[in-house]
């Protein structure tokens, strides 16, 4: 069977070594052998992504994020037709995130496209957003999602806050095809890794670190890169050996092999309460498909607390204090049967919800499911 010939444009783009969105595209498309895709890149970066570029490095930060949401720099029209030309796409697909999926939606109408949006976040409620132009903003994302043939939703939050729009399709993110960790004896302490996020949830890790500084039963140690915490804190942890900085998602796995736990996070900060319900934590599934037991540490309302207690697939803490952490973590590390339990369940989740095939295979239907739809409307149209 021919591949689908997918071409991405959006503010989010493939990176096998990226992180967030950019590695979830890489293993939806680049690691699919029924997908041949090519991704719109600027070829010069044009003088108004410069200017606010400028803006920031001289401390304008507020008025370089209003610039971008009333005059956003999207691609140019020759560089996007001729990659339409050249590569003749099957299907557009973009990421309902930053400012490429504007241009996305009318060029799917200009070259009568079928258009796979995949809304893997709440772009609105981003602090990059200053809260003046977040309806303006949020108006864009919403039409993105009206003008698509299929709508990925990474959630069912998304799906429910999108509306339920009958175009669109839950599909949670594709895992890495990793191996998993062989079985470990357990022993104290009992080691926890953080890997992903240092920015939304950096004043969360900083807190775990240091309520668990002095705990002889639970060491808990952290991946990830510009961590946003308090002046010397990067050091100080550095120094103990329990922050490790960015590490390549490619050798990641390999150092996660030597971890009994992973801890998730997600924000207690009521203005993040819509982002939290509509995203899912892909570091979550990366860490159940190695078959570690999960701590999620979130509010009750957030998508991996909603998510895990469908099962009991995983320890869910959801008081914000750190000390609650500490503690369902030290009672964690003292009860090998619950180790045991949790660790099941995460082998049983990749097994069936998190299966990579499986995803794969949705992904691709989704795709084909757009090609359909859009042919559809355009014999009707034609009739």
């Amino acid at each position: 069977m021919d591949r689908i010939k997918v071409l991405v444009l959006s503010s989010v783009v493939p990176n096998a070594l990226g992180l967030g969105g950019e590695l979830v595209l890489h293993r939806c498309l680049e690691l699919n052998p029924r997908i041949e895709s090519e991704v719109v890149r600027w070829q010069q970066f044009p003088f108004r992504l410069k200017l606010i570029g400028k803006l920031r490095q001289l401390g304008f930060r507020s008025l370089s994020q209003a610039w971008e949401c009333l005059f956003p720099v999207l691609p140019t029209d020759n560089l996007v037709h001729d990659l339409i030309h050249s590569f003749r796409p099957d299907v557009l697909a973009t990421v309902a995130h930053g400012w490429w999926h504007i241009k996305a939606r009318r060029v799917a109408k200009q070259f009568q496209l079928p258009l796979v949006s995949l809304f893997q976040d709440w772009w609105p409620d981003f602090p990059e957003i200053p809260l003046a132009f977040r309806s303006r903003v949020e108006r864009e994302f919403r039409q993105t999602c009206a003008e698509s043939d299929v709508v990925v939703c990474v959630s069912d939050g998304m799906r429910r806050e999108l509306g339920e729009p009958e175009n669109a399709l839950v599909v949670h993110d594709a895992p890495s095809v990793a191996r998993r960790r062989e079985d470990s004896k357990f022993q104290l302490p009992l080691r926890v890794a953080y890997f992903g996020n240092l920015s939304d949830y950096g004043p969360l890790i900083e807190n775990a670190l240091r309520a668990l500084k002095s705990s002889e039963q639970v060491r808990l140690e952290v991946f990830g890169p510009s961590p946003l915490w308090t002046s010397g804190a990067e050091d100080e942890f550095r120094s103990r050996g329990v922050y490790h900085g960015f590490v390549p998602s490619n050798k990641l796995t390999e150092s996660l092999q030597r971890y009994q736990a992973a801890l998730v996070a997600m924000s207690f900060a009521p203005s993040q309460r819509r982002r939290m319900t509509t995203s899912f934590p892909s570091k979550m599934i990366d860490a159940m498909c190695l078959g570690l037991p999960v701590v999620v540490w979130g509010p009750e309302y957030c998508s991996a607390v909603a998510w895990a207690r469908g099962g009991a697939r995983a320890l869910c803490v959801t008081d914000p204090n750190p000390s609650a952490i500490r503690r369902a973590m030290e009672e964690l590390a003292a009860s090998p049967a619950k180790q045991e339990r949790l660790a099941t369940s995460s082998r049983e989740a990749a097994a069936e919800d998190f299966n990579h095939e499986q995803i794969q295979t949705q992904f691709i239907d989704a795709l084909r499911r757009a090609i359909q739809v859009n042919r559809g409307e355009h014999i009707h149209a034609r009739s």
